[in-house]
């Protein structure tokens, strides 16, 4: 089995940060001559504690303000997030005074260091307090990146986000004039000995006044534009990340690393009722949807999720098994509504003629950077050689002789032995088929070129 490990975020290329942590907004000024980010820093300290799977990581930029091992700022940084749950209770008057950059990295130590169910909503909420709720509080409307990597749990699920996102102020508005509005003993008795009207419409021809609650939402992260949802666990809800999605609209950069298969109803896979002449699934996927090659629900999920996300640059999608969905289109792949034709006794032309899945040349049209790695790379040599020829396979010995003896690139092999291998191998071809088929779109549409990344062995 493969070692476990906290994702690398970093492509083989030297410029890739990971979308959590890239972040255009300057740091604070200090004395040094050449002042650096926060963002920078915490690049630095993802380098450092997590495995790099190729030796041309090394040649990332490396002059950076993230704390070094030793700074009192790591060590504070460090500690808090090792003692979170305490942290949170105790300082809960002082942590929203914290800089804006501090709270950003202070997430990721706490994906780094913190417990699994460490963060909660009322922390989450406690750290990002406004002057309006704590004195000398920084507020939120500065930050630009959360990273939630592994940090989502029962405690603080996909729809406690949704909730963090935004906030509701109450008002009211009054239809009635500022004379009616008078506070004089003798109209306040006047309108007090008014029966209660037997509907809101004579209620209206009395004159009295019309006050309705006004709600107004105002979002707490207003120039977010990073987010890592990665690692999400059993917390993970395709409905609950729909829902948030509706505030995403200004979302650049998402992490999406190891989510299950797009589905609305993921307890029904198995679930199914029998009818009069077949059986039929009562989830949008059924237990037999991988080996049907049928991604019609997930390819849907997703459509919706870009429609939400359309001002998205870099996906990650690193361990995610189900790509076939970003690709899937209906007419070509016409097997998994064959069955569903003959039970419901239509023909075929009756299917619809358009893609369901995710529109590259449209709402994904300013994606340039697509995550395809699987997490982890098979170093069985023997049970790769023993494999018929092929490109996959070639590659991938070759790669091994040159790399799998490098500095952190032995934290990311495992040994699954034969079936692993031909397992990785083939998925490995599906990843390739699916950064092939999105740069074709992107090329026929005329759309701008996607870099695809699978982590190993280069890029498309």
């Amino acid at each position: 089995m493969p070692k476990k490990h906290h994702p690398t975020y970093a492509s083989i290329k030297p410029t890739y940060v990971h979308p959590s942590l890239q972040s255009s907004r300057n740091a604070a000024s200090s004395s040094t001559p050449s002042p650096q980010t926060v963002n920078d820093r915490i690049q630095q300290l993802r380098r450092e504690q997590a495995p790099r799977a190729t030796a041309q990581r090394r040649d990332e930029v490396t002059e950076v303000r993230l704390p070094p091992p030793r700074s009192l700022i790591h060590h504070c940084l460090r500690t808090f997030a090792l003692h979170w749950e305490e942290v949170s209770v105790y300082e809960q008057h002082y942590l929203p005074a914290l800089p804006v950059a501090l709270k950003e990295a202070l997430l990721s130590y706490l994906s780094l260091y913190g417990e699994r169910s460490c963060m909660d909503f009322k922390s989450f909420k406690i750290l990002f307090q406004n002057d309006q709720e704590v004195e000398g509080a920084s507020g939120s409307e500065d930050v630009q990146f959360l990273d939630l990597t592994g940090l989502l749990n029962a405690g603080y699920t996909p729809k406690d986000l949704e909730k963090s996102l935004s906030r509701s102020s109450l008002g009211a508005v009054a239809t009635s004039s500022m004379a009616d509005l008078s506070l004089s003993a003798a109209k306040q008795q006047s309108k007090a000995a008014i029966d209660v009207a037997d509907s809101w419409e004579d209620e209206a021809d009395d004159g009295l006044p019309l006050v309705l609650p006004a709600t107004l939402t105002v979002p707490i992260f207003p120039n977010l534009t990073r987010l890592s949802l990665a690692h999400p666990g059993t917390a993970a809800s395709w409905t609950d990340l729909l829902s948030l999605s509706t505030h995403l609209k200004t979302l650049t950069h998402l992490s999406l690393a190891y989510w299950p298969r797009p589905s609305t109803t993921p307890n029904a896979a198995t679930t199914s009722m029998v009818a009069r002449h077949a059986t039929v699934s009562l989830g949008g996927s059924h237990f037999y949807s991988d080996l049907d090659d049928d991604w019609h629900e997930a390819a849907k999920i997703l459509r919706r999720l870009s429609l939400n996300t359309y001002c998205l640059k870099w996906l990650d999608l690193e361990g995610c098994t189900w790509l076939k969905a970003l690709k899937w289109d209906l007419p070509s792949n016409a097997t998994p509504y064959t069955s569903a034709a003959v039970m419901s006794g239509n023909d075929e032309w009756v299917r619809p003629s358009s893609s369901p899945g995710p529109d590259w040349n449209g709402a994904w049209r300013q994606i340039e950077y697509l995550n395809l790695f699987q997490g982890w790379i098979p170093s069985d040599t023997k049970s790769l050689q023993n494999m018929p020829a092929g490109i996959v396979p070639a590659q991938l010995m070759r790669w091994l002789r040159e790399y799998g003896r490098k500095e952190g690139v032995q934290d990311l092999l495992g040994d699954e032995g034969t079936h692993g291998a031909v397992e990785w191998v083939e998925k490995e071809k599906v990843a390739r088929s699916v950064g092939f088929a999105v740069q074709s779109l992107r090329k026929a549409g005329g759309g701008q070129y996607c870099r695809v990344e699978y982590g190993w062995g280069g890029e498309m």
